[in-house]
């Protein structure tokens, strides 16, 4: 999957962004990472509402999108 993935987030909730790119929908850590070289990323939003998360891992910004992979 390239581009972003647009999800609903909740504020203040402990979400583990995926690093091996082998998680849930692409951007979610569902474990398939054990015995790799990755570890998922905890992050949390100030705010609920809709977020562009990274799918192609190129962002700057993980685990939200910053539109480099159209570059």
């Amino acid at each position: 999957m390239i581009g972003p993935v647009r999800i609903e987030l909740e504020a203040d909730k402990d979400y583990f962004f995926c690093t091996c790119k082998r998680g849930e929908k692409g951007v979610f850590c569902n474990g398939n990472h054990k015995g790799s070289k990755f570890t998922p990323k905890k992050f949390q939003v100030e705010k609920s509402k809709s977020y562009q998360l990274c799918s192609c891992q190129k962002s700057s910004r993980l685990p939200f999108c910053d539109g480099r992979h159209a570059d």
